[in-house]
């Protein structure tokens, strides 16, 4: 995807996937600044962290509380996230801005359910509830989002009935074998539910046999990727390309 982006922006760059554990990233991430590497992404489990090992980070990124992006700056590395900003984009190309007027439901607490959150909040969403399999971590995230008065914690086996907006931002889906997130007669009622995993979901499925409209991550893959994208080179890339490339992948390796 990114790398059709720079064929399609004809720039000679290129983009890699590199697999770092957690005790490996203090010391790859000063060798990448000093390889010259222009810029990263960075996903699970790594969001938070990446966030701690920069001095510069953009307020988006503090507010979250994760960087999924990493830009080289004068200094050394600067932290950003395109996933709360992507995610809004995402949601009004394909639900409308009206879905933010709503409630939603967010599922998990980790660094994209923040994001997600700190999107939500952020577009006007009244009320955000958060349905976590353990309560405490629900409450850490209501708390550091700035405006608890707005977030509403649940416990994911126990949720009420979803309405408006939900969104999967849990593992659940990855493997097989996962169990859902939520059982799915929580989602009757929902207007749109969107999973953060691509490609096709256990929980995309579910929500569509319940009749609603459901949506997988690639849709929010692309808008963060487009926002990377921008703030590493101040270019703004071909969407379409990117989309379509994202897109042929996906197929080619499910078959």
């Amino acid at each position: 995807m990114m790398n059709a982006a720079f064929r399609a922006a004809g720039m000679a760059a290129r983009y890699d996937a590199v697999e770092v554990t957690r005790e490996h990233w203090a010391k790859e991430l000063p060798r990448w600044f000093e390889d010259g590497v222009a810029g990263l992404n960075v996903t699970v489990p790594l969001k938070e962290v990446a966030l701690a090992s920069v001095v510069v980070a953009s307020e988006t990124a503090r507010e979250i509380g994760a960087a999924n992006v990493l830009a080289r700056g004068g200094a050394g590395w600067e932290a950003d996230n395109t996933d709360g900003p992507g995610f809004l984009q995402w949601v009004r190309r394909i639900g409308g801005a009206a879905l933010l007027d709503r409630e939603a439901l967010v599922l998990g607490a980790g660094g994209s359910a923040r994001a997600v959150a700190w999107a939500l909040l952020g577009g006007g969403c009244p009320k955000v509830r958060v349905a976590n399999r353990t309560r405490e971590r629900a409450e850490a995230l209501a708390e550091e989002s700035g405006d608890p008065g707005r977030i509403a914690v649940e416990t994911a086996g126990r949720a009420a009935p979803a309405g408006g907006l939900v969104v999967n931002c849990t593992s659940l889906g990855l493997r097989e074998g996962d169990p859902l997130p939520l059982a799915p007669e929580v989602l009757r009622g929902a207007e749109l539910a969107l999973d953060l995993v691509y490609p096709e979901t256990p929980w995309v499925a579910a929500a569509r046999r319940e009749g609603v409209a459901a949506e997988t991550g690639v849709g929010l893959l692309v808008e963060q990727a487009v926002l990377s994208f921008e703030r590493w080179t101040g270019i703004a890339p071909d969407r379409a390309v990117m989309l379509e490339a994202a897109e042929a992948e996906i197929v080619r390796r499910t078959g």
